[in-house]
């Protein structure tokens, strides 16, 4: 489907300058202008919540923001927008407002809004450099279909005899703090992990490091560092095992099926990631594990574990580790 750019008069963001009341404005003109566009007979008649003594007549739709959270750091914040499709008997009424729900929710799940104003910071991505962008720059934001508020009711507020159904979409927004890219290790081993997954996709995947961008267009994968943990092999050396996790986002089940076993199966049949830099071994691989069942967007269902040996030439055996210090408590760094 393609894009929804909105005119300039609603340059689409809200997320460079984070939630507040402009922001929300934006993405409510865009979702209304979108299903006018995009749904012939609901032009002109997508509504905010009526003021008081104020009443609609026929058929339509409101709008209205419902609560935002904190999902994560990759994920961002969660917005829950609710339209509700409302008809009166003269226009259909729970038969009408069944056909406006499908067919809203059809325009708008897994939908990108937005226009060519963004101007949104990504993370690094295969083809990218730091502080460079992507054609996702221009898509401000995604919609996902989240159910229905509650069900089929009768509400005078929408007119007299209106019938309607809430429907909840959920909008994932990066908030407006600018993004550091990760210039160590870590850094450069998710760079090779995007770059190991975009040969293996091919180019119609769309693959991020670090965090989902606030616009999300299938098939995608993000790969992110979900741990790191230090193991002591030796009074001159010890290990750093890092975990990474990887959101794999199919257009179908079965896509995404494939693309998790393709990977699965090429970071297994590997000893090492790519070296990150020149005359240095690249992590031995140390786990892959995949969950089918896992939540692709917000979880990620396959997790790597990779080894660094670190030596300290300055190490010496039988010396013991120092105190890490916090606030006024030492704590013997654990291994």
């Amino acid at each position: 489907m393609k894009p929804f750019e909105p005119s300039s008069e609603y340059p689409v963001g809200g997320f460079v300058r984070g939630a507040g009341k402009e922001g929300g404005c934006v993405i409510r003109e865009t979702i209304k202008r979108a299903l006018e566009e995009r749904i012939p007979e609901l032009a002109d008649r997508v509504h905010d919540l009526p003021l008081s003594g104020q009443t609609f007549a026929g058929l339509g739709a409101v709008i209205a923001f419902g609560e935002e959270i904190r999902k994560s750091d990759w994920a961002g914040y969660r917005r829950i927008v609710k339209i509700w499709p409302y008809a009166d008997e003269a226009a259909g009424g729970f038969g009408k407002v069944e056909e406006l729900a499908g067919k809203i929710e059809a325009a708008l799940h897994e939908s990108v809004l937005g226009g060519g104003s963004v101007e949104e910071s990504l993370p690094i991505s295969v083809g990218q450099t730091a502080g460079g962008t992507s054609n996702l720059i221009k898509s401000a934001f995604t919609c996902v279909f989240a159910g229905s508020a509650d069900g089929d009711r009768t509400d005078a507020a929408f007119g007299s005899g209106s019938m309607t159904r809430g429907l909840r979409f959920a909008v994932y927004r990066r908030p407006a703090t600018p993004v550091v890219s990760d210039t160590g290790e870590a850094g450069a081993e998710l760079t090779a992990l995007a770059e190991l997954t975009s040969e293996l996709l091919g180019a119609d995947w769309q693959v991020h490091t670090d965090r989902w961008t606030s616009a999300v267009a299938r098939p995608c994968v993000l790969w992110r560092m979900s741990a790191s943990r230090k193991v002591t092999a030796k009074p001159s050396a010890f290990d750093v095992r890092r975990t990474y996790a990887a959101h794999v986002l199919g257009r179908a089940p079965s896509e995404e099926r494939e693309a998790l076993s393709k990977l699965a199966e090429r970071l297994s049949a590997a000893q090492r990631l790519k070296s990150t830099a020149p005359g240095r071994r690249g992590a031995t691989i140390a786990d892959v594990v995949a969950d089918l069942e896992a939540d692709g967007f917000l979880k990620g269902q396959l997790r790597l574990d990779v080894l660094e040996r670190v030596v300290d030439p300055g190490g010496q055996s039988g010396e013991t580790e120092p105190p890490v210090l916090i606030g006024q408590v030492g704590l013997k760094q654990a291994d």
